[in-house]
C-alpha cells in the first residue's frame, strides 16, 4: 500500500524579517563579557537581566473573603 504524500505551498502573505540589532554587543554588566545575540533587544545577557516574577495569587476560600 502506498503512503499518501503531503504537498505544501509557500505562504501567500508577505512575511516580515526579524529585527536585528548591532553585531558584537556585550552585556552591560561590569564583570560580564558575554556577546549578545543579534536578536536580543536587551542590554543585559540572560544571567544578568532582572526578570520579574508574576504575581501568584493563591486560591482564597469564600468564607475568608471580606
Amino acid at each position: 500500500m502506498a503512503m499518501p504524500s503531503l504537498s505544501g505551498s509557500k505562504t501567500k502573505y508577505a512575511t516580515r524579517k526579524s529585527k536585528q540589532y548591532e553585531k558584537g554587543r556585550v552585556c552591560s554588566n561590569v564583570n560580564c563579557d558575554v556577546t549578545l545575540s543579534l536578536y536580543n533587544h536587551r542590554t543585559e545577557c540572560f544571567n544578568h537581566y532582572g526578570f520579574k516574577q508574576p504575581r501568584v495569587r493563591g486560591r482564597q476560600h469564600p468564607s475568608q473573603k471580606k
